[in-house]
């Protein structure tokens, strides 16, 4: 199978905009004041999962671990 550059910056971007929304939400749920809380906990969830080679589903695992960890926070 051929490897295509641009799919790649392509799926960066709507994974990049899905983390975005996400971050949004965990904002919204958990409140301003715990933003940086929120975006901590993004990236470490996401950070999980950089070697996946299906990355279909990594905002709503990422969405699941990084809301228990701020639950358990």
């Amino acid at each position: 199978m051929a490897h295509h550059p641009a799919m790649d910056e392509l799926t960066k971007k709507g994974e990049d905009e899905s983390f975005e929304a996400l971050a949004s939400r965990l904002i919204d749920e958990f409140g301003p004041e715990r933003r940086d809380d929120v975006q901590a906990a993004i990236a470490a969830e996401r950070r999980r999962f950089d070697d996946a080679g299906v990355r279909s589903f990594l905002p709503v695992l990422v969405e699941r671990s990084a809301r228990d960890r701020l639950e358990r926070a």
